[in-house]
């Protein structure tokens, strides 16, 4: 017997319905490290917490690639690229 994958229709498209595949460039404010969180603001002034696990160690004015409440990348400062 093998097994078959199967797609949802609704995330064959450009962007999933569940997440929209986006990430939101961010700013770093304050740093919590023992925690492991960020306070990020957004290029238009919204505020978040931020988990940081997968991009530390970070400092404050660093931007971030933000995806879903957590940082998947680090951005490339003024440039909105990702870190290599």
């Amino acid at each position: 017997m093998s097994a078959v994958a199967r797609v949802d229709p609704e995330c064959v498209s450009q962007h999933c319905i569940t997440c929209s595949d986006d990430g939101e460039p961010m700013t770093v404010v304050a740093v919590d490290r023992e925690r492991g969180l960020a306070l990020c603001r957004s290029d238009d002034g919204l505020r978040a917490t931020v988990e940081t696990a997968l991009v530390e160690p970070v400092v404050a004015g660093q931007r971030l690639l933000v995806h879903a409440g957590t940082a998947i990348a680090r951005l490339q400062p003024d440039r909105g690229e990702v870190a290599r």
